[in-house]
């Protein structure tokens, strides 16, 4: 029976550390020693992946490459940080206490040392409350997530047209979105559920009452935020969404987004492309940081010894 990775699927815990790192030793003894870390029971999640960058020509892992697993292009407006982005390798765990996760990372990256230099490293959190929580601009983020297992099967897990290792896996898009707080806060809320299409304190699309009341996209304003990435706009093109919080410094502040999906080049990029172009919500963000990563099965890594 296929063990899909940890930490994708379910509730989403409250705190999240990322960590990327660039291969400079041996690396077969690496992962075989971060995949039973990974697998043991512990109070947090340790998902693993694998970038790209990864499988170069001289690696000698060409052959093992994902078939799905490519660089994301840089989209109108970006301003990617290349220190922020890309990776050969991924560390995200996620807890219910943010140095919970912290110190699990710090203890992978000492299994790793003289094999797998830190390239970037990010810490997430969820605001606290109940049922679906706010992101920094006050707003209700991911009410339209798939949760159930045959959605998860057709828009998350991989299942056929990949390599057999895989398989039961899934591919996480992950986007550092800075916020411009002052100009957003200075605005009406009036103005701001303009942008986003919701109402802000119900969470409901405009014009309605309840947060998972039915959308009508047509009602909203057509560079709205929701009609413009729903699925329905995309050609049906889901995926899991996760949202974190993150504040660096006063101002820096923003969102973690991180994606799950069978494919990012035929759900995240199309999606991506689509927003960078018409939605209005773009002109107060700014995505500072973005990577792409292939999370197998548990154990699956182990193809690439």
């Amino acid at each position: 029976m296929t063990v899909h990775p940890a930490g994708i699927a379910g509730s989403q815990r409250p705190h999240v550390v990322l960590a990327a790192f660039d291969v400079i030793g041996e690396l077969a003894p690496l992962l075989a020693e971060w995949t039973a870390a990974a697998q043991q029971e512990r109070p947090w999640a340790a998902t693993l992946g694998v970038g790209p960058s990864l499988f170069g020509e001289l690696s000698g892992l060409a052959d093992l490459r994902p078939t799905r697993l490519h660089r994301l292009p840089v989209f109108p407006g970006d301003e990617l940080d290349p220190a922020r982005s890309d990776g050969d390798l991924l560390v995200m765990v996620a807890a219910d206490a943010a140095d919970t996760a912290s110190a699990a990372v710090d203890a992978y990256a000492a299994l790793g040392e003289g094999a797998a230099e830190l390239r970037w490293r990010q810490t997430g959190f969820v605001r606290p409350g109940r049922g679906t929580r706010r992101n920094l601009l006050g707003f209700k983020d991911g009410s339209m997530n798939p949760r159930r297992p045959w959605d998860l099967d057709r828009h998350v897990w991989v299942t056929t047209g990949e390599r057999t290792w895989m398989v039961g896996g899934t591919y996480l898009v992950y986007r550092r979105i800075r916020f411009e707080l002052a100009g957003w806060n200075a605005l009406a809320v009036s103005e701001q559920e303009q942008i986003v299409g919701r109402h802000k304190i119900s969470g409901a699309p405009l014009g309605h009452a309840h947060e998972f009341d039915p959308r009508l996209l047509e009602e909203l304003p057509e560079d709205s935020h929701v009609r413009v990435s729903a699925a329905k706009s995309n050609n049906w093109a889901a995926m899991l969404r996760r949202g974190y919080s993150y504040a660096d410094s006063d101002d820096d502040a923003g969102l973690i987004f991180l994606a799950f999906q069978k494919d990012p080049r035929r759900q995240f990029a199309p999606v991506m492309a689509r927003i960078a172009e018409q939605d209005a919500l773009r002109r107060h963000v700014t995505h500072t940081a973005s990577a792409v990563f292939a999370l197998p099965p548990s154990g699956g890594l182990l193809a690439l010894r």
